[in-house]
């Protein structure tokens, strides 16, 4: 069984605040009341060519982190959420990143068109790869994004993009043990952005997200009950806040601290609340979720052993 031993991150090195965003930008002040009302505060920003220096800095970071030198890899899979980052072909962000960080063993590849829920794609398909090759002890889902048109940073009123990168250390038999991966289309999505760069909201949001969490609990063979805390995508604190309530888990479960500190990373968010949260070495069952435009979801449970 695989787990993750380990996770960092690297964020762009310019902080701002949603007011000073919004003033440059013309909008309203009640644009940014709107913001603060969903939970962002702050937001970090990096020109759109640092994204290979942000995901190699986290690559670095988590292998140092865990002591796991570059040659013992057997497997990178990098993610993006926004096309706009994919490297034109022939050239292979996740082969340039494999070279650059010395990774010659890894079988390198990238998993994509899942928006933020890429990343959970990648473990899906680590897992199958892992059971067909014994050998492999330890693996990197590394997801990078920069965002392009600054005016498409905000996504609505519910939350607002952060540049960064984010790596997640997976090694069989990890003390963090990945239970009941759960992916999920929703068949009335939202359009996504629009032609003017809005976001269009989901009234069934809501409604899957909670179905998701209770699909995730089943799969890994526990309750909803039985998480000891809960690590979201860092967007829309309040509906949030309503799905806790709805599942009744008692609201200080859930790790609110980066909604207002860093924002939404893109498909980052989960290696980045890993990081921060202490779930790889809080002993119990951890939930972690990701969500993404066009009606993608996703969950695993984290099932960590104590030392």
């Amino acid at each position: 069984m695989i787990g993750i031993r380990d996770a960092a991150y690297t964020l762009g090195p310019q902080v701002d605040t949603v007011e000073a965003w919004c003033a440059a930008q013309g909008r309203p002040g009640e644009a940014a009341a709107a913001l603060r009302r969903s939970g962002v505060e702050r937001f970090h920003r990096a020109t759109p060519q640092a994204q290979h220096e942000l995901a190699r800095s986290a690559l670095e970071r988590v292998l140092e982190r865990a002591g796991v030198a570059p040659s013992q890899v057997d497997a990178l899979v990098t993610c993006h959420t926004s096309p706009l980052n994919t490297l034109p072909a022939p050239l292979s962000f996740a082969g340039e990143l494999r070279r650059a960080g010395g990774l010659r063993r890894a079988l390198a590849f990238a998993v994509g068109q899942q928006q933020c829920v890429s990343a959970l794609h990648a473990l899906r398909l680590l897992d199958w790869l892992f059971e067909r090759q014994p050998g492999w002890r330890h693996a990197v889902v590394l997801c990078a994004d920069t965002v392009l048109v600054e005016a498409l940073r905000p996504l609505g009123e519910a939350g607002m993009h952060s540049d960064g990168a984010a790596a997640l250390l997976v090694q069989r038999d990890a003390r963090s043990r990945l239970r009941g991966l759960h992916t999920y289309n929703h068949p009335r999505p939202s359009r996504g952005i629009l032609e003017d760069g809005r976001y269009e909201a989901d009234p069934h949001y809501l409604w899957a997200l909670i179905s998701l969490v209770r699909q995730v609990a089943r799969a890994a063979g526990l309750q909803p009950g039985d998480f000891a805390s809960v690590l979201p995508h860092n967007v829309n604190l309040p509906a949030w806040r309503q799905a806790m309530d709805a599942l009744r888990l008692p609201r200080e479960r859930l790790f609110e601290r980066n909604f207002s500190r860093i924002g939404h990373t893109f498909g980052s968010d989960a290696a980045i609340n890993l990081a921060d949260s202490g779930a790889l070495v809080q002993p119990g069952h951890h939930l972690v979720v990701a969500s993404g435009i066009g009606g993608t979801f996703g969950g695993f449970a984290l099932s960590t052993d104590p030392a």
